[in-house]
Parts: C-alpha cells; structure tokens; sequence
C-alpha cells in the first residue's frame, strides 16, 4: 500500500518530468521532450487532481496527467472500461488516452500517469473572452455544445465534469472534451462516480449517488444559459466572470437563484428563448424537471393520450378560466380567500392587493450615426448629451487634442478615430465601446468609464486620474507611463495589458484581471490588489509597497527587484515565482502560499511578520551569501541561523 506521505509533490513530478528518457517507461514518451516557456520553466496546468504536463515528439503531442493525490483503487479498472467502450463508439468531440500504471519514476518509485492526445485551442472561458462583442462566434458555440450533448446522449454517455477547463476549442473552431475522471459509461452502472464535478457547474443537490447518463443535464444548461445572455449583453462577461473560475454563475447562485444578481440580469433580456432557458434552469436548481419528462411521455403513451388532445384540453380550460375572470370583474366580486391544506392543518391566507407596475424590459437604444464635423459642432452649440451615438472615423476625420469636458457618450461607439491628447475630463462613458482606437496623451481625469470596452486601445501617457473604471475591459490596452492615480479598477480585465512606468498609485485593482500584464516598473503603491489575478505577469522593478495583496494569485509572475516593503501579502498565492532582489522588508506573510520558488538572489526579508517557520526553512535552502541592497545577506535577513 502506497504511503500517503510519500506520494510526490508538484515540485517533485515537475523535476521529473524535465528528463523524460529517464522517468517515462512509455516508449513515445521517452523520446519526446517537455514543453517550457520562454523563461525555460517548465508549463503545467494544475487542478483539483491532476498536474498537466505537456510533451512533444515531432508533430505528435500529450498531456500527461500526473495525479496529485492517490487514485481510488479501482481507477485503472474505470478507464479500461471507459477506453473500451469508446472505442465502439466513436465520438468526435473525445481524443484519445491510456492510462499507464507504471507511469512516471519519481525518487525511484512508480506512479500512474494519464496519457491523453493533447489538444491544441483555447478553453472555452478564453475563447469566449475572446470574442465576447461577437454574438454569432457564441451562438454558433450553443448550437455546437447542443449536438455535442445529443450525441453523447444517444451513445449514454455523460461526461461528468463540463466546465470552462474541460472544454477546448481547438484551432479548428471544434470542440473538445478533456479530462474524463468522472465519465459516465453503461459499463459502469451502479459504480459511484470519482468526483462531482466543479461546483460552479452542478446542482446545488447533486450527490455522490448520481452518476448515469443524464448526468450533464444541468451543466449544459448552464453553460448554454450564459452564452445565450452573453450574445445579448457582453457587459454580463465583465461583471460576472472570474478568471478561470466560471462563465458567469457561482455556486451560490444555483442555491438561491431568486436572490442572484446574474439570474435577475438574464430575466431582463428581451428574448424568449433565453428567459425560458433561464426559468427552466431556475426550476432544476430547486430539484424540479429532472428526470420527469421521459416519465411523462410513458405514461402519455400507455393512455392513448395525444399531443393534439392536450391542445384541445388546455383551449378550454383557458377559455373557462376567461369566462369566470370576465364574470368576477363584471360583477367586482371581492377576492376569495386561498385554502392550502398541508397535512392536517390548514392556513387561511388572503391575497394583499398592490399597485406595483409589471417589471418592463427595456431594449437598448438603437445607435444613431454622426460624424465629427457634427459632434464638434454640437459640442460647440452647447450640447452635451451625445448617448448611444456611433462614430465610425474615415479618412481625413480626427479630434486630436480636442476639449469635451463634461460630454455624456454612454452606450456609444467610437471606431477607427484619431482621438490622441483629446480632453474627456468629466466625461460619462459608461458602457462606451472605443476598441483599438489611439488615445495617447488623451485626459480622462474623474471620467466614468464604468462598463467601458478600450480593448486594444492605446492609452499610452492618457490621464485617468480618479476615473472610474470599474468592470472596464482594458484587454491588451496600451497603457505606457499611462497615470492612473486612486483610479477605480475593481473586477477590472486587465490582461495582457501593457503598464509599463504607469503610475498607479492607490489604484483599487480588486479582483482585476492582471494575468500576462506587463508592470514593469510601474508604481503600485498602497494600490489594493487583493484577490486579483496576477498570473504570468511581469512586474520587475515595480513599486508595491504598503500595497494589498491578501489573497492574490501570482503563478508564474516574475516579481523580479519589486518593491514590497510592509506589502500584505495574507493568504496570497506565491507559485513559480520570481524574487531575485526583492524587497520583502517588513511583509505580511501571514498564511501566505509559498511553492517552487524560481530564485531568491539579493531578495531582503528584513522585518517580515508572520513568516511560518517551514516557510522561512524554504526560503533559507534557496537563499546563497548573496547581499542585498542594504549589505546583507538573503540568508541574515531570514534568520537563517536561529
């Protein structure tokens, strides 16, 4: 029996897997080599599970799964039998796998590793994030993900765990499912499932006893549901999404949907088929439709009923309960009261009258066309409403350098326009579009910019001093030496946005999406970072002291000679990281997650509080006599000697 305690870390597989003629016993994986970035690390993807390696031999590729923990005794047996029944089944949307018992040598023992076809495309939260202002790229996904569960219906197989890291779509634009721990086969009938699935995608009362081939019932209506309202409302992507966590539901919403903002968002939009996918969706969260309809068309069929006789009978019931409305009006009959026998009691209730109106859908404003000889000119009458207009610049058109304080553009789109040292001070640009547009030097101080698109906009020296710019989509924006002073940017999308020198000073960056940002340089101080996304950021040579870091994830994040002095930097993700010349001086490390440190050279943790004394052993077996910028050694910093 295997010894809990000796079962590998990520750190031991991911040494392991650096030489794969040594630890592999699979013949194609000893020849093939393991992919790394360009920092020549090694890429892994990590789950509840599995840590995911990627290996190359030629034009053939595999992830490798190599599990975390200690696999239940029957696993092998389970994929045997799955791989066995799939392969009488072809299923377009599977790749194929192995599952090696003797999978990997790690400290000259052996280990189970999973062997699956790698599949190169996007998961489908990035995809979506991609093209989240394209509405037919997401409806064209929903009609892609409904044949996708029709087939997997008709060969009564259920797939356990849909989510956003599970589905892939690959460079083809077709779909591809990944990861088949909890798969559902008729093979494995009466067996209990593996796990089940992430909670973001499961009904509230799903338990270990359901596992069968109608399993993915409510996932697909999930992820069907928030394509459907993403095709509608995009801005949803921005409020609601949380990198590499959901679409846009949580957990909680499924357990009191009436009480979701998400639900109450969806039930807004102004089309049929999306609200009654909603309200449908709602009805299973309180365990109700499933399993019944199959039921109900036996039964329909053993009494000769027809479809047809359900029309008829549902006319006149509709026309008798017309009569007797127009019979209580008529006469203005008082309200009867309601009888609701439950058990032996009964309560007497009567309804209270109100004079609340009909919640009414409003439909978004249709855009009205202008050029910019007429917004100038308007702006110069005095006017300074311009919602919901859409200037598309042509050649010739330009506002460089021109004054619009206090104009109100929400809900417009600016396209193709030079609009580089323009004045927007004071500006309503809530809900804006201005994608790829040149806005360098632009002003934007204390402008609304709440819901605002500058995705692939160039915001490089613009003034956002105290904008707010909450929910704001900056992806791949350039802002260089941009100024950004208290600016609001929680659940900002930030990522792979360049910020390079720009000054952020006291910036709320809560929850925001920093992930592949550059930072270099930049000044973070007494900035609000908790529970944002810094994922394979850069950040060297940046100024973060006195800023908050509580719960942050850096993996991967190169936090090279950065500034962290008296940083708070409680519960926060430190994996794979860099802190070669670091100042730690007087940092929170208070249940702080340290793993796979890169290098810890000149780094200064002079004063740091609440450092665990593994933590600080870690830290000690990585540090060397090299000094910091204060003459001290990394290791005398520490206490490495007490």
């Amino acid at each position: 029996m295997i010894d809990i305690q000796t079962w590998p870390l990520n750190i031991d597989f991911t040494i392991a897997v650096q030489n794969p003629q040594l630890c592999f016993a699979d013949s194609e994986l000893k020849q093939a080599n393991t992919a790394k970035n360009s920092r020549g690390r090694v890429l892994l993807w990590s789950g509840n599970f599995a840590t995911v390696y990627k290996l190359t031999n030629g034009n053939r590729s595999w992830a490798v799964r190599c599990f975390t923990r200690i696999p239940q005794s029957d696993v092998q047996q389970r994929y045997r039998l799955i791989s066995e029944y799939l392969s009488h089944h072809k299923i377009p949307y599977l790749v194929d796998f192995e599952y090696l018992a003797q999978g990997i040598l790690v400290k000259g023992e052996w280990y189970p590793v999973l062997k699956m076809d790698w599949v190169e495309g996007s998961e489908l939260d990035r995809y979506i994030g991609e093209y989240i202002d394209d509405s037919q790229v997401l409806l064209r996904l929903d009609r892609q993900l409904k044949q996708l569960q029709k087939d997997l219906q008709q060969e009564g197989i259920a797939h356990g765990d849909l989510q956003h890291g599970n589905i892939m779509v690959d460079n083809q634009g077709e779909l591809k499912l990944v990861d088949y721990d909890g798969m559902y086969v008729p093979a494995l009938q009466g067996a209990p499932p593996l796990e089940v699935g992430h909670p973001n995608y499961q009904p509230p009362m799903r338990s270990p006893k359901d596992f069968g081939d109608r399993l993915d019932e409510f996932s697909f209506e999930v992820i069907s549901l928030s394509l459907r309202a993403l095709a509608s409302q995009p801005n949803l992507w921005e409020t609601f999404h949380e990198d590499n966590k959901n679409l846009i539901f949580r957990q909680n919403d499924f357990q009191e949907p009436e009480l979701s903002p998400v639900f109450q968002s969806i039930a807004n939009i102004p089309d049929d088929e999306t609200r009654e996918l909603c309200d449908r969706l709602i009805r299973r969260c309180h365990g109700k439709e499933q399993n019944k309809q199959p039921e109900a068309k036996k039964r329909n069929s053993k009494s000769g009923i027809t479809t047809q006789s359900f029309l008829l009978f549902g006319i006149v019931v509709l026309a008798i309960v017309s009569g007797i409305v127009w019979l209580l009006k008529k006469n203005q009959l008082p309200p009867q009261p309601i009888v609701t026998k439950a058990s032996e009691t009964t309560t007497v209730s009567t309804p209270t009258p109100t004079n609340s109106p009909s919640p009414s859908v409003s439909p978004t404003p249709k855009l009205i066309p202008t050029t910019a000889a007429s917004l100038l000119t308007k702006y110069a009458e005095g006017q300074r409403d311009f919602r919901y207009i859409q200037l598309i610049g042509s050649p010739g058109q330009r506002l460089q350098a021109q004054d619009f304080k206090n104009i109100n553009l929400s809900g417009s789109v600016i396209e193709r326009i030079d609009l580089r040292q323009i004045v927007l001070k004071n500006a309503n640009l809530t809900g804006v579009k201005i994608v790829k547009v040149d806005l360098r030097g632009a002003d934007l101080t204390n402008a609304n910019l709440t819901d605002a698109n500058l995705s692939f906009s160039n915001l490089s020296e613009a003034n956002l001093t105290q904008a707010n710019l909450l929910r704001v989509n900056l992806f791949q924006a350039k802002l260089v030496s941009a100024i950004l002073q208290k600016v609001e940017l929680m659940k900002s999308n930030l990522s792979e946005a360049d910020f390079t020198s720009a000054n952020l000073n006291g910036a709320n960056l809560v929850l925001a999406n920093l992930r592949k940002a550059n930072l270099g340089k930049a000044n973070l101080r007494e900035s609000n970072l908790s529970a944002a996304n810094l994922s394979d950021a850069i950040l060297e040579g940046a100024d973060l002291s006195l800023a908050d870091l509580r719960s942050a994830e850096m993996h991967l994040t190169n936090l090279s000679n950065v500034n962290l002095s008296t940083a708070n930097l409680t519960a926060a993700k430190l994996i794979l990281v860099e802190l070669a010349g670091t100042s730690l001086n007087g940092a929170n490390f208070r249940n702080t997650i340290v793993e796979n440190i890169g290098s810890i050279e000149s780094a200064d943790f002079t004063n740091v509080v609440n450092l665990a004394p593994n933590t600080r052993k870690y830290f000690c077996s990585l540090a060397s006599g090299s000094t910091t910028d204060g003459g001290n050694s990394t290791k005398s910093t520490l206490n490495c000697g007490l």
